[in-house]
């Protein structure tokens, strides 16, 4: 019961929240516990950063910690135990950079990528969405 009131209740590192990791190359960089994605932002929807924000935010479970001009950070936590997963997103040098990754532990399981994955096609899907809508 200890363990699962410090994995619920225990301060998240949050140096994570601003950080601007690398790799910078595009692609899908799958990382020790998370995944890292670097995309061209000619290839997505005008205002990526801001949408992908709006998607994340409507996710279960996921709340804004953090929030600069180019830069949000967001903790998603698990269904049952409530594990903290950190996501990151800003926009340099012409690409959307997301980088998600759990707190503790050293393997995700894929769940870090699963979400994002869901997230970017939502986004991908955003400019039909909307042209449909007129």
């Amino acid at each position: 019961m200890l363990a699962l009131g410090w994995v619920r209740l225990a301060p998240l590192p949050e140096d994570r929240f601003s950080a601007r990791p690398g790799p910078q190359d595009p692609g899908t960089h799958k990382l020790p516990g998370g995944v890292k994605y670097v995309i061209p932002l000619r290839i997505l929807p005008e205002g990526a950063l801001d949408h992908l924000a709006w998607i994340a935010l409507e996710a279960p479970r996921t709340h804004l910690k953090y929030q600069e001009d180019d830069l949000f950070a967001v903790v998603t936590r698990s269904r049952r135990i409530g594990f903290p997963d950190i996501t990151v997103a800003w926009v340099a040098d012409g690409s959307l950079h997301i980088h998600a990754h759990l707190v503790y532990g050293k393997n995700d399981m894929g769940a870090n990528e699963q979400r994002v994955e869901g997230w970017l096609d939502t986004l991908r899907h955003l400019d039909n969405d909307l042209e449909d809508e007129f």
